[in-house]
């Protein structure tokens, strides 16, 4: 077949197929030979599969100790690493465990090994969990805009997400990739050992291919910062609705003296219903009033005063930095910059030392109770700024329902576009200029660009939905 045909068709699938018909194109063409033992899987493996012991071993048949339901197990010889179910305990146990091994021992590894922690949705077989045969990875792109418009691969600190699919369950999930020089025990813990609706729930881990692969929940609608790299500011009952969603998190964080220390639009994930927390590298947890860091943490344009002095801080800083991550989604721009463009100031240290807060960087449309809000959350004393607790019952984010009706939900917007792909392929991209929310013409929000609704598919490039065998680049 011609390859430009070839290419022609996949456009055309994707103009006139849904998210799910798309997948399950995707699912046939990597047909196992495993496919009959993975159905027999769907309702999980049994008891005696979930909790055997799993060893790790090298080749030259040093002793690799496992950790493996609680207990430690040993052996000889020159098996390979295996994936099991566990606890939130075998999970920490096996990072540790990868943290402190040789890097050489880490290369001779044989098979994928790790721990997972959801039964429902990721199935086993036979000890095993394939990348690109019993998950799938797909490399992810926002559609914001029409496909074929540009995408991108989001980052974290030192990793890759991406889209992944269980092949039996067809659950999607993301993937962080990390590599094994740059991970470290913390990016895992806070997340798997705090679970509430609003921070990203951490599926299991993996070691293949010297890359950790960590599966948690899909945040399919992006970041707060792509979608404000794609569609500019957002309008007030948008920021209403992502600050108290953000709030409800850091209350719960904050209330097990947990500090998360980036909070920042890249770290505020989108979903239909709700926002989530992610990125959990920086996030510390306090054994006394205040922390004391030996390093800066954070990003410094989101920095609070008392994190730049270096004198201790405590969970007030994460209300300073919502401030200022408000104040970039009223204006598109982290504060700071517009003022002080980056070409000329390489820090702003010294600036928020000085200068801070930055009050002259709130948006001039900004409600006057989003104001008074912003004053609070970036109080410069942080002993009288306001806690997250506080904060929820502000009335900036608890307007009259008659005065914001779109801040309680986000699910109008999915309803008007139950086709996302189909609308994209046949419009043209008006993302600057129009909104699928339904506005009165004398809306003062009608000054903001752009909306919080995307393709909730989030699929991967459509150019690789045919791809080679099985290999271990991702993108």
């Amino acid at each position: 077949m011609d390859y430009k045909y070839a290419n022609a068709g996949i456009e055309l699938l994707l103009a006139h197929m849904n998210i799910e018909n798309i997948i399950d194109a995707v699912e046939n063409l990597y047909h196992t030979e495993e496919e009959e033992a993975g159905a027999s899987c769907e309702e999980g493996l049994s008891q005696e599969e979930m909790d055997e012991n799993e060893e790790t071993v090298d080749d030259s048949g040093d002793e690799v100790t496992a950790v493996t339901g609680g207990t430690q197990g040993t052996q000889q010889g020159n098996g390979g690493g295996r994936v099991r179910y566990g606890t939130v305990s075998d999970l920490l146990s096996f990072v540790n465990l990868i943290s402190n091994m040789q890097p050489e021992a880490l290369q001779r590894q044989p098979e994928e090994m790790g721990v997972l922690l959801n039964k429902k949705h990721m199935v086993l077989k036979k000890g095993r969990y394939r990348i690109d045969l019993d998950v799938l990875l797909f490399p992810w792109m926002w559609t914001y805009k029409t496909p074929g418009s540009g995408g991108h691969v989001p980052k974290g600190s030192f990793g890759k997400v991406h889209l992944a699919q269980d092949t039996v369950t067809r659950k999607r999930m993301a993937c962080k990739l990390i590599p094994m020089e740059h991970f470290k025990p913390a990016d895992v813990e806070i997340q798997a050992r705090f679970h509430h609706e609003n921070i990203a729930e951490l599926y299991g881990a993996l070691l293949w291919d010297q890359n950790i692969h960590l599966f948690m929940e899909a945040g399919e609608g992006g970041s707060v910062l792509e979608k404000l790299d794609s569609c500019g500011p957002m309008r007030e009952f948008e920021i209403i609705w992502v600050t108290k969603q953000v709030l409800r998190g850091l209350e719960y964080l904050h209330s097990h003296n947990v500090i998360h220390h980036d909070i920042k639009p890249s770290n505020i994930v989108l979903m239909s219903d709700k926002a989530v927390l992610v990125d959990f590298g920086l996030t510390v947890q306090m054994t006394g009033e205040v922390y004391t860091p030996r390093d800066l943490r954070g990003t410094e344009m989101y920095m609070s005063p008392e994190v730049v002095l270096c004198r201790g801080h405590n969970t007030k800083t994460d209300i300073y930095s919502l401030g200022t991550t408000i104040i970039h989604m009223q204006t598109g721009s982290p504060p700071w910059v517009r003022r002080y463009p980056r070409t000329s100031y390489p820090s702003y240290l010294y600036i928020i030392h000085k200068q801070a807060p930055p009050l002259e960087d709130i948006a001039e449309d900004c409600s006057g109770a989003m104001r008074s809000f912003l004053e609070r959350a970036l109080e410069r004393n942080p002993a009288q700024r306001s806690s997250a607790a506080k904060l929820l019952r502000d009335e900036a984010i608890n307007p009259p329902r008659e005065e914001q009706p779109r801040c309680w939900s986000l699910d109008s917007a999915l309803v008007e576009a139950s086709h996302p792909l189909r609308q994209h392929s046949q419009q043209p991209d008006t993302t600057q200029e129009s909104s699928l929310y339904s506005e009165p013409e004398d809306s003062a929000h009608l000054r903001r660009k752009g909306s919080l609704y995307i393709d909730l598919g989030a699929m991967a490039g459509y150019y690789n939905l045919v791809r080679g065998p099985p290999a271990t680049e991702y993108g």
